[in-house]
């Protein structure tokens, strides 16, 4: 799961992100790329269209719903199904089964499926996510759409990297579920 929220667990506002801090969304490309992109229809919405160098799959309840670019599915398991399918193919097609986790080195870990929002899907997939990309924006905005499935205790960092940008503070952490 890749998201940013606020101190007070705010993750949006009116369908978009209450604040703009330059370089996150580079962020958010540099761990996304290459790996399926799971989202609900009001996220995609929000973005517009689909991101580029990665599989975009969207969950709708509305199965007639399309858009260019998308893969559609009726629930976040089978849209995981679908992510799961993707590494298969890409696996398969290879001299080697080593997936990119992004587009400089090669790893052994299980690959990623990222589940990039809204907090409706985000709270369905906390049961089953081990990893979590979260900026933590230290400041309190104006919003109505909150992370309220996410508690610190459940997990633990792996990395942070604390930032400042026009006294604005915010970190970038890896947390993984705690045992």
């Amino acid at each position: 799961m890749m998201l940013a929220m606020d101190k007070n667990k705010l993750i949006g506002k009116e369908g978009g992100m209450p604040w703009h801090i330059p370089g996150e969304m580079a962020y958010f490309k540099s761990v996304t790329m290459g790996k399926p992109v799971v989202m609900g229809r009001k996220t995609y919405d929000s973005i517009g269209k689909p991101l580029p160098g990665r599989p975009n799959l969207v969950v709708t309840r509305n199965a007639e719903w399309s858009a260019d670019g998308v893969q559609v599915y009726t629930s976040l398991d089978l849209a995981i199904a679908g992510a799961v399918e993707y590494y298969d193919l890409q696996a398969s097609n290879s001299d080697n089964s080593t997936i990119a986790h992004n587009t400089a080195e090669h790893t052994t870990e299980p690959p990623e499926v990222m589940i990039i929002g809204g907090a409706g899907l985000c709270r369905e997939a906390m049961p089953v996510t081990q990893r979590i990309y979260l900026t933590h924006i230290d400041h309190a905005y104006e919003g109505d759409i909150w992370f309220d499935s996410f508690e610190w205790n459940d997990w633990q960092i792996v990395s942070r990297k604390d930032n400042e940008l026009d006294g604005l503070k915010f970190t970038y952490f890896v947390l993984e579920r705690a045992a």
